[in-house]
């Protein structure tokens, strides 16, 4: 006998059985609601996203400081601070107000030497051209104010064959306002006793591009700074003796997808739409505007250049 021995049952409660159907169904109205909860996280995002790239990039603008290798650059013009802007686009959808602002702060930033690379206006409609012309009234830099034309200031959007278009009312009004508009043609400025050529090329979509002319009177290997609109006529402008080229033209893409950069770019050279590039034994510097033609710029906000001239050296980079 076992005296003194009780024996216990442990009894452990289950859980009722949920049927395979009911299983299911919740396992269903859960992936619904990640995928809902998922789909809505997505649409917040794109939706931020978008009202940046309308609302708040087209408009914040960044001003860019570098130097600026310039061949054959005398000592007395050395450490010059050249603002460079371009593509203005005066539009409807390109406020004026907008427009005056940036000015106003390419003025607060006291350049020597202010240089426009045309795209003034985005419309033909002369209303235009004589406000955005008037944004310069009054504007001064030392050493004066230039610019070039481009191909939406002869209303052209494609190119197209020489004489094919005529000269648009821009150029007069921006000359009105202080403005000297070169068009194949170059003009010397005098410091310290040495000079620095201004050049300015006519644009290329317009069929007016004659880099050979517009150095013609320049002598071979003097320092000079060339405004040209359309990057894709750089190499042409250096094989003709231009030794720094400002540019615009691409607005920098406007939009860049991460990773993967521009979709979209107005030029044959892919590899040019922003910054500093080498071409031959020129340098060509291309700003990414301040206007646009939609009103959208994503990772690519409108510029001020603000660019310190330097002699390059002779493996081509800046000395300064």
């Amino acid at each position: 006998m076992f005296s003194g021995v009780r024996a216990f049952a442990i009894i452990v409660p289950m859980s009722p059985e949920v049927p395979s159907k009911g299983r299911a169904k919740a396992a269903s109205g859960l992936t619904r609601r990640r995928f809902f909860a998922a789909g809505a996280g997505l649409f917040g995002a794109g939706f931020g996203v978008g009202a940046y790239a309308r609302w708040v990039e087209p408009t914040w603008v960044e001003v860019v400081e570098r130097d600026l290798p310039v061949p054959n650059l005398p000592p007395a013009w050395d450490g010059l601070r050249v603002i460079h802007i371009a593509d203005l686009h005066h539009a409807p959808n390109v406020p004026l107000d907008y427009l005056a602002r940036c000015m106003r702060r390419v003025a607060d930033l006291r350049p020597d030497l202010v240089a426009v690379a045309g795209d003034f206006v985005t419309h033909a409609d002369p209303r235009y051209g004589t406000a955005v012309a008037e944004l310069f009234d009054g504007f001064s830099a030392p050493h004066g104010v230039f610019a070039c034309l481009g191909n939406h200031d002869y209303g052209v959007t494609r190119p197209m064959p020489a004489g094919a278009v005529a000269v648009r009312q821009v150029a007069d009004d921006l000359a009105r306002h202080g403005v000297r508009v070169l068009r194949n043609e170059a003009v010397r400025l005098e410091r310290g006793g040495e000079g620095l050529w201004i050049v300015g090329v006519d644009d290329l979509f317009a069929g007016y591009c004659d880099p050979r002319k517009a150095m013609g009177n320049v002598p071979s290997g003097t320092a000079n700074l060339t405004l040209c609109h359309n990057p894709d006529a750089a190499d042409a402008c250096a094989t003709a003796g231009c030794g720094a080229i400002l540019a615009g033209h691409t607005h920098g893409g406007q939009v860049r997808i991460p990773l993967l950069g521009p979709p979209i770019l107005p030029v044959r050279n892919k590899e040019r739409y922003e910054g500093l590039h080498r071409v031959g034994r020129a340098w060509l510097y291309i700003n990414r505007g301040l206007g646009w033609l939609w009103r959208v710029r994503f990772a690519c906000r409108p510029e001020i250049s603000l660019l310190t001239l330097r002699a390059a050296s002779d493996d081509g980079s800046s000395t300064g």
